[in-house]
């Protein structure tokens, strides 16, 4: 990437300046980097693609556009194509123009409302089109204002501190959203000064939806209370962000302490310690436990997490709830979680429900539900030459990644560059097939992701981005171990 001095030459927008400043701070992204730009046509996503192809060669990143016609408002729709079709072509960038057609019912997804089918077509197509030109991250044009509607929704809704945190500016090493901590007055002013024209969706003024409604009518009027309110909310989802990154990192260490996995398929976890805790620790436990047994995409609400802990939890031995694929039941002093539903077998493979994303900190341990394993992981006090390498044990250089990991199951579009193949990216569903991975056992093999990408496919292979060399400073292992050896402190 260019010096400091040389992008303060190169840029002369602060909002351009803004977008260099977080790639570097939020490690967004960096030189060699590919951006799939995602375009509607809008101010935010106009403003998003201008200022990435005016950073372009002063970061030495690649740029490419894609725009999705969802056919829903007839000759408007098709005019928004067109226009960020000419507008693409002004900038020299590459353009994906792709036609999902949601006004045909068949199209739509049932049970799913028609924003809920268009968001998930979008995401789908983002990642279809990122692995075709070989893009590493999805840029989004989500504002400050964004943030601040999302905020307000999910408190209406009471939601808890990970509803507040608001929208991530990584997400899942691969969605970036540059733009994040800016207003939507400062993304107006600067196609202003750009002379940039943009298109504006009439959907969005229509009272249907609740986020209109808040843009609309709530947001004006706590502006009358407080001017400054996108920033103060904007603040406010940073800080609650951090503050639940902390309380589950606790969560984290306390279930690597005491809870286990018992050899009827269930995990235990201990009701005098459980009880021990902060109730709001108490809720964050048995939705962490309830969630790694069911392997849903969510934890339970929290109205079910206070149905556990009310009638199991301080209930009498022999209590029993099942909620979200998981049982609860009480047995005198512990507290077991069943999956509801058993793994099953076909042809002769075990195959096993995915695992979403646990929440892993250095220095703690993580249960795997699918195979009883445990990963553990913590920093490397020997010297750096003998740092552990094997199949069951992985070191990394720890400045790296951002210390924000997970443990969850493969998912479509994952991408890694294995260790051995000169940094070379591959799809991860083609490396099980190379290595001839039965596709029943995949969601059982735990992958290790940082917000930067994949760091280890456990047990098998490790990413070359991420690996220790003779500049390393640093470094984090990874471990993992069966369930009883990690209790006996062996290994």
């Amino acid at each position: 990437m260019a010096t400091a001095s040389q992008l303060e030459r190169a840029i002369r927008h602060k909002l351009e300046r803004h977008v260099a400043a977080s790639a570097k701070t939020r490690r967004l992204f960096a030189t060699g980097d590919h951006l799939l730009v995602a375009v509607s046509g809008g101010p935010d996503s106009i403003a998003l693609l201008s200022a990435l192809a005016s950073l372009a060669a002063a970061m030495r990143i690649t740029v490419s556009a894609l725009h999705i016609n969802y056919g829903l408002r007839g000759k408007e729709s098709d005019e928004d194509a067109r226009f960020v079709f000419r507008l693409c072509a002004e900038l020299g960038i590459p353009l994906i123009c792709e036609r999902i057609d949601l006004s045909v019912p068949s199209n739509r997804r049932k049970g799913l409302s028609l924003q809920a089918c268009a968001r998930e077509a979008r995401y789908a197509a983002l990642q279809r089109a990122a692995s075709r030109i070989g893009a590493s991250k999805i840029a989004l044009g989500h504002t400050a204002d964004d943030q601040a509607e999302t905020l307000l929704m999910w408190m209406l809704r009471g939601s808890g501190a990970a509803g507040l945190a608001g929208i991530r500016p990584l997400r899942d090493g691969l969605y970036v959203r540059p733009l994040l901590d800016v207003s939507r007055a400062d993304v107006l002013a600067y196609l202003k000064t750009k002379g940039l024209a943009f298109r504006t969706d009439s959907s969005n003024a229509k009272p249907l939806y609740l986020r209109n409604r808040i843009r609309h009518e709530l947001l004006p009027m706590l502006k009358q209370f407080n001017p400054a309110v996108v920033e103060a909310l904007t603040r406010q989802a940073d800080i609650l962000r951090d503050e639940d990154h902390c309380l589950d990192q606790r969560v984290t260490e306390w279930i690597g302490r005491h809870v286990r996995q018992a050899g009827d398929h269930s995990v235990v976890v201990p009701r005098a310690a459980l009880l021990e805790l902060p109730v709001a620790l108490q809720r964050r436990v048995v939705r962490r436990v309830m969630q790694q047994v069911a392997g849903g995409s969510h934890g339970p609400t929290f109205g079910a997490a206070e149905a556990v802990l009310e009638k199991v939890v301080r209930g009498r031995s022999g209590s029993v709830l099942s909620v979200r694929g998981a049982r609860v039941v009480r047995e005198y002093d512990a507290i077991k979680v069943f999956p509801d539903r058993a793994v099953s077998r076909s042809e002769g493979s075990c195959v096993t429900d995915p695992v979403a994303g646990l929440p892993a900190g250095i220095s703690s341990v993580v249960l795997w539900p699918p195979t009883g394993q445990v990963v553990r992981l913590g920093f490397w006090n020997g010297d750096i030459k003998d740092a552990p390498v094997g199949k069951q044990i992985a070191s990394f250089d720890a400045d790296r990644f951002t210390h924000r990991l997970e443990v969850r199951s493969w998912q479509a579009g994952d991408v890694f560059h294995p260790q051995g193949m000169a940094g070379r990216r591959k799809k991860l569903q083609d490396y099980f097939s190379d290595i001839k991975l039965p596709r029943g056992r995949r969601a059982g093999v735990p992958v290790l992701v940082a917000p930067e990408g994949i760091l280890w496919v456990v047990g098998y292979r490790t990413d070359h981005r991420f690996r220790v060399t003779s500049s390393t400073m640093r470094i984090v292992t990874a471990e993992v171990v069966p369930a009883e050896t990690d209790r006996e402190g062996k290994g």
